[in-house]
């Protein structure tokens, strides 16, 4: 039996030898076929041979076969989860495996908005950009200063015959600083006070977490008793010896995260429920644990924020 192609090919051979008339009737069956066919009808053109007819429709059932066939193969990038965070950005990478020279599209099939086609950028917003370098495989769609509202499905879709597309779902999260323990601390003067920040909700740890002591940073002051460790999702501000100058309000400010508080009260030989004094968080007799965020290490309990020099 005959390959479809070698059909194709007799048909196609039957139609060039004969009228002119008929080509257009023989190629109709197939309007998905490439230009380079549809010049051979050209009056001023010598007629493809045999040779030149098989070559190109091999050439064409073969990008056809690989685009249904062989692009599956290459799908793990399909229906791929993208996470991103308010205010950041997001690459969405699109795999063609050079399997088509044709230009990509990106949409969001959300609001079925058109994004980007080519290197040309359709999008209303100009946080909206797509990167490709000349016979690279990937197509990026890159997508600036985040917002809630970015969130939701995308289609990386490859303008050939028949289209291949890949789905992206992207994710978008408000990262939020959580301080261990109460909102409001009162401590003995010359205990040591810990205060521990940590992120959640935060795909990647921040770049930067920062401490104000009453709207002054103190992450790299001078105060020999103050000292700040940063490890991944986790930031934590000790100051030893605690003075009547240290209190005030203190706020943990991670990049691109929603700051958190906690109003520090130095007093002098008073035991408040609130007080922490010699390693123990007195708060109704209750001892409260700080949660980590996933990924990132244990914390230490909530009561352990003071402990005598």
């Amino acid at each position: 039996m005959w390959p479809l192609s070698a059909l194709f090919l007799a048909v196609t051979a039957m139609s060039v030898t004969g009228d002119e008339g008929a080509l257009p009737t023989t190629l109709q069956a197939f309007p998905s076929l490439p230009s380079p066919l549809l010049a051979f009808h050209k009056p001023s053109q010598t007629p493809p041979g045999r040779h030149e007819l098989y070559e190109a429709a091999e050439a064409m059932w073969a990008k056809a076969l690989a685009l249904n066939t062989l692009a599956p193969e290459y799908q793990g990038q399909n229906n791929t989860e993208v996470a991103a965070q308010v205010g950041g950005e997001a690459t969405l990478s699109c795999y063609t495996y050079h399997l088509s020279d044709e230009r990509v599209a990106w949409l969001k099939r959300d609001d079925d908005q058109l994004l980007t086609v080519g290197q040309e950028v359709y999008a209303a917003e100009r946080r909206f950009s797509v990167v490709h370098a000349d016979h690279a495989e990937a197509w990026e769609l890159w997508v600036k200063d985040v917002k809630l509202t970015d969130a939701g499905q995308y289609e990386c879709q490859l303008t050939t015959s028949p289209p291949v597309s890949f789905f992206f779902t992207l994710t978008v999260t408000q990262a939020q600083a959580m301080v261990a323990g109460p909102s409001e601390v009162h401590i003995e003067e010359g205990s040591l006070l810990v205060l521990e920040c940590y992120v959640k909700q935060a795909p990647v740890p921040p770049v930067y977490i920062f401490w104000y002591h009453n709207n002054t940073m103190v992450n790299y002051a001078r105060q020999h008793h103050i000292q700040v460790d940063h490890q991944n999702y986790t930031s934590t501000l000790m100051v030893a010896r605690v003075r009547r100058t240290d209190a005030g309000n203190y706020t943990c400010q991670p990049y691109l995260a929603n700051p958190a508080n906690v109003a520090v009260h130095v007093v002098t030989g008073e035991h408040p429920a609130a007080m922490q004094h010699g390693g123990t968080h007195e708060d109704g007799g209750r001892l409260q644990l700080a949660t980590p965020p996933h990924g990132s290490p244990p914390l230490l309990p909530s009561h352990a924020s003071s402990w005598p020099c």
